[in-house]
C-alpha cells in the first residue's frame, strides 16, 4: 500500500535522524564538535524525537491492523520496534522531567536509554542492508510467507537445534550490541587516568580543552571589588581546606552519588586576602577561553560554594577540570566551571554559555 511505504520512508528518515544525533550526543568528541560550532544537538534530538513519537503513535493502529494478515516475520518487526520505542519513550520522558526525580530513578533512565539503543542497533543495521541491497536472510518458509505451520511450530513441539538457533542468533544480537556499547567509551577517553571513568560523561565545549603544565595556573579577582588579587596553585594549597561528599547532578540527567570533594570555600578566600566584594554579580570565566557562568555574589559567598582542587582523594585529572573548579554543592554542573581562571564582580549579570546557547537557567538549583 502506498500510505504504508510513506509511512515507513518517513519512520526511517526520522528514526536515522534520532539514533545518529544520539549517538553524537554520547560520544564526547563529536558532542563538543557540535558544541564548538554552535549547533544545538540537545534540541535537534529532542525535537526530532518528539516528531518521531508523534509518527509512531499515528500510524500504530492502522499499521497494527495491517500486520495481522502478514507472516510472523512482519509481526516479529513490529512487535520488536514497539518494545523499543517504549523503552526509548519511557526512558527519556524520565530523563526529561528529572529535576522531579530521585537520583538512582534517574541514572536508571539513562542506562536503559543507552542500553535500547546499542543493543538496536544490530537490528538496525540487517534491517537496512536487507532493504538497500535485498539481501534475504535464510528464514524457513512458514516465518517469511503464509504458509503452513510445521507440525512441530504448531504444537509447540520445538526440537533442541531449535532452540540453539534461536539462542544462537539472540546471543549473537546482544553481543554486537553490546560490542558498540563499550567501544564507545574508548572513544570518551579525554585522559586514561580519569577516575570514575563510565559514571562522570566530560562535556566541554572545545575539545582543545587547556592542560596546564608544573601548576602554572592562577586565579585572578577582579571588577567590582575592594582589591585586584592573583592567587597561584600553590596559594590556594595553603588556604584552610573544606571536604564535602556530595552528590554530583547534571541537568541531562545522571548524577554521581558519594563524590569526595576538596577546596577552599569562597568566603575562606575571601577572608584570608582581605577582599570585599563591591558588586551583586560575578562571572566565572574557564581558562579554555569559551565557557563562562554567572551567579548572585550571595551565591558563591554565603551559600559554600567550592573551589575544588581534589575529587576522590586525588588531585583533578584535566578533563576533570585541573587544577581548580568552582563548585556550587546546590546547583547542576554546568554551574561547575572547570579550569576556572578569573572571578569578574559587576553590576550588571551576565547570562554564561549555556542561558545563551542552550536556554539553560541562569541559577541552576537543584
Amino acid at each position: 500500500m502506498q500510505w504504508l511505504r510513506i509511512i515507513h520512508l518517513i519512520h526511517g528518515v526520522f528514526f536515522i535522524f534520532m539514533l545518529l544525533s544520539g549517538l553524537c550526543l554520547y560520544i564526547v568528541a563529536t558532542r563538543t564538535w557540535f558544541n564548538q560550532i554552535g549547533f544545538p544537538l540537545v534540541q535537534f534530538h529532542l525535537l526530532t524525537a518528539c516528531f518521531y513519537c508523534g509518527l509512531v503513535l499515528y500510524s500504530l493502529y492502522r499499521i497494527g491492523r495491517y500486520l495481522l494478515k502478514k507472516p510472523p516475520v512482519k509481526k516479529f518487526n513490529f512487535i520488536l520496534n514497539l518494545l523499543f520505542f517504549l523503552m526509548w519513550m519511557a526512558s527519556g520522558l524520565l530523563m526529561y522531567f528529572q529535576a522531579y526525580l530521585l537520583a538512582e530513578v534517574r541514572n536508571v533512565a539513562v542506562v536503559i536509554h543507552d542500553w535500547t539503543t546499542f543493543l538496536f542497533l544490530p537490528w538496525v543495521l540487517t534491517h537496512t542492508i536487507g532493504h538497500l541491497f535485498n539481501v534475504s536472510l535464510p528464514w524457513p518458509a512458514w516465518w517469511k510467507r503464509r504458509a503452513a505451520l510445521p507440525p512441530i511450530i504448531e504444537e509447540n513441539m520445538l526440537e533442541r537445534r531449535d532452540f540453539l538457533k534461536l539462542f544462537s542468533l539472540a546471543f549473537l544480537f546482544l553481543l554486537i550490541g553490546s560490542w558498540f556499547k563499550w567501544l564507545t567509551p574508548i572513544l570518551n577517553v579525554t585522559e586514561a587516568e580519569n577516575k570514575r571513568r563510565g559514571y562522570f560523561r566530560i562535556y566541554n565545549v572545545t575539545n582543545d580543552f587547556p592542560r596546564y603544565e608544573d601548576r602554572e595556573w592562577s586565579l585572578t579577582i577582579d571588577g567590582l571589588i575592594n582589591k585586584k588579587e592573583s592567587i597561584g596553585y600553590t596559594d590556594l594549597l595553603h588556604l584552610p581546606s573544606t571536604t564535602i561528599i556530595d552528590d554530583f547532578h547534571c541537568v541531562t540527567g545522571w548524577s554521581v552519588r558519594n563524590v569526595e570533594m576538596k577546596g577552599v570555600l569562597l568566603k575562606d578566600l575571601f577572608d584570608a586576602y582581605g577582599l570585599e566584594a563591591k558588586g551583586k554579580f560575578v562571572t566565572a570565566y574557564s581558562g579554555d577561553e569559551v565557557y563562562f557562568d554567572s551567579f548572585l555574589t550571595t551565591q558563591l559567598i554565603d551559600e559554600e560554594a567550592l573551589l575544588v582542587y581534589e575529587m576522590d582523594g586525588e588531585f583533578l585529572k584535566p578533563a576533570q577540570g585541573y587544577p581548580c573548579r568552582l563548585y556550587h554543592p546546590d546547583m547542576y554542573g554546568y554551574k561547575s566551571v572547570k579550569w576556572v581562571d578569573r572571578l569578574e564582580f559587576s553590576g550588571e549579570r551576565k547570562k554564561g554559555y549555556w542561558q545563551q546557547s542552550g536556554g539553560y537557567d541562569l541559577n541552576g538549583y537543584l
